[in-house]
């Protein structure tokens, strides 16, 4: 205590994770565990927030409830990157809840007269309840995190920001080609490879590789509003939720910048479709996104950059 007591007095502040975890969010940086995806500890986050939005979400009253599947909405309590990319099962730290778990109407109540062992009357109310956890709760899967990996550093940042840049080329005049994709993706493909690594090689390790990328951005509304935490991203000319290309994983109002900022993760994949949605729109000025909300509010537009 005396040594505490000394540094205070010496000028020096206390910090723990919860503030680091706000200045890295000030300076548009990315934090672990909360802005790493594909990591255990991530999962183990990433689910205990999950776990306690649900729980808080269900001890609601049936018609109080927010209603997602009316907005399309299939995973409002945590971000599922592992739908993003196409893989397998649910991580186990996550609350595996099923559509059903999420339907939102108000049960018929029924009164009943019983009559209790000492003889007096008493009229109960007997509500047919939502299933309870257990029953909204699907089977645990195997499925884990572990075939995705993050594109991190100034090296793979650069190499992805240089992507979303570039200008459309005769390699990508057929885009729905996976060869197309690859033709693009080409010299990130090139700063990931190592140097003995032989070019001739099968595509379709290479193709799958790259669409199992994640890519950190940092979301800057260009209006009023904040992005919702674990709202889907899409592209500027994305008209339903399951065109997400990605997901928002922490926001709020900085106060440094005066607008809701975001840290989210898109798919590698997404974020060429979104760049060539962008190439072939007329009106589309520069590369942007929005983030739906959860609410059926309107979206926000954001712009954004790769961060490492």
């Amino acid at each position: 205590m005396a040594l505490w007591m000394a540094l205070n007095f010496a000028g020096a502040r206390a910090q723990g994770l919860t503030e680091c975890h706000h200045i890295g969010f000030e300076a548009g940086l990315p934090t672990f565990p909360a802005n790493w995806p594909g990591t255990s500890a991530y999962d183990e986050w990433a689910g205990s927030a999950a776990t306690e939005l649900y729980q808080k979400w269900q001890r609601r009253p049936p018609g109080k409830r927010a209603n997602y599947l009316k907005f399309g909405i299939n995973s409002p309590f945590y971000a599922p990157f592992h739908k993003l990319l196409d893989l397998p099962g649910v991580p186990e730290a996550y609350p595996q809840v099923t559509a059903d778990g999420l339907e939102c109407r108000m049960k018929r109540l029924r009164k009943i007269t019983s009559k209790k062992k000492e003889g007096c009357l008493s009229d109960q109310m007997d509500i047919d309840e939502d299933a309870d956890l257990n029953s909204t709760v699907a089977s645990r899967s195997s499925g884990s995190t572990a075939d995705m990996w993050l594109l991190t550093g100034e090296l793979l940042a650069t190499a992805a920001a240089s992507l979303l840049a570039s200008t459309r080329t005769a390699a990508h005049e057929d885009p729905a080609l996976p060869t197309a994709f690859l033709a693009w993706a080409a010299p990130l493909l090139e700063a990931v490879r190592s140097p003995n690594y032989n070019s001739n090689s099968d595509t379709t390790k290479d193709i799958a590789l790259l669409q199992h990328c994640l890519v950190r951005v940092r979301l800057v509304c260009v209006g009023r509003g904040v992005p919702a935490e674990n709202g889907p991203i899409c592209t500027s000319l994305a008209k339903q939720t399951g065109d997400a290309i990605g997901f928002v994983m922490t926001s709020s109002f900085s106060l440094a910048r005066g607008c809701g900022i975001a840290v989210g993760a898109c798919s590698l994949y997404g974020l060429y479709q979104a760049w060539l949605s962008a190439a072939e729109s007329k009106h589309a000025k520069s590369l942007g996104l929005t983030v739906q909300s959860l609410d059926g509010s309107p979206s926000i537009s954001t712009s954004f950059v790769v961060l490492p």
